[in-house]
């Protein structure tokens, strides 16, 4: 499993699932299923409602095998448990 950074999410386009950005996902596929690229598991985004903005995923279902989860990652990287396939 790769590890990939917590700048995009992945969307189900014609069956498969595609990486996209999470501005775009947010922009452009905002009712999307979105997952996880690391783990698979489903994640929602988040709009901060500050002056500065900015989007961030968030598991929808807590999972410690997620390096994008910091602060509950156990240091081994496993699919979640609801991976969504």
């Amino acid at each position: 499993m790769t590890i990939a950074d917590a700048t995009g999410c992945e969307i189900r386009i014609d069956g498969a699932w595609r990486p996209v950005s999470i501005a775009q996902a947010h922009a452009r596929h905002s009712s999307a299923i979105k997952r996880c690229p690391v783990c698979h598991g489903r994640v929602s985004i988040h709009v901060n409602s500050t002056a500065q903005g900015g989007l961030w995923l968030q598991h929808r279902r807590a999972h410690d095998g997620c390096p994008l989860m910091p602060a509950r990652f156990t240091g081994e990287i496993a699919l979640h448990p609801q991976a969504l396939n």
